[in-house]
């Protein structure tokens, strides 16, 4: 009989250990999907405020540009 008991201790150590196996991968898996979506967030907040910062992004498209003159002739007063 004491056969038929050792063979139910490790049958039921051996689930357990599969169980703790199982919950510590969940775990881990949760832990990851976790970070990463904290690293996404912080770097979706470091694009907006950087974006804030340098007048990105602005709606009216108001750029200044100087326009660069070629004809350098000159009216004379002939006359």
């Amino acid at each position: 009989m004491g056969s038929e008991k050792r063979a139910r201790q490790k049958q039921n150590r051996q689930a357990r250990l599969e169980e703790e196996r199982r919950l510590a991968q969940r775990a881990k898996w949760r832990r990851r999907i976790i970070t990463g979506l904290v690293l996404a967030a912080l770097l979706v907040v470091i694009f907006v405020i950087g974006n804030l910062l340098t007048g990105g992004g602005d709606a009216g498209g108001a750029t200044t540009t100087i326009p660069i003159v070629t004809d350098t002739t000159t009216a004379t007063g002939g006359g």
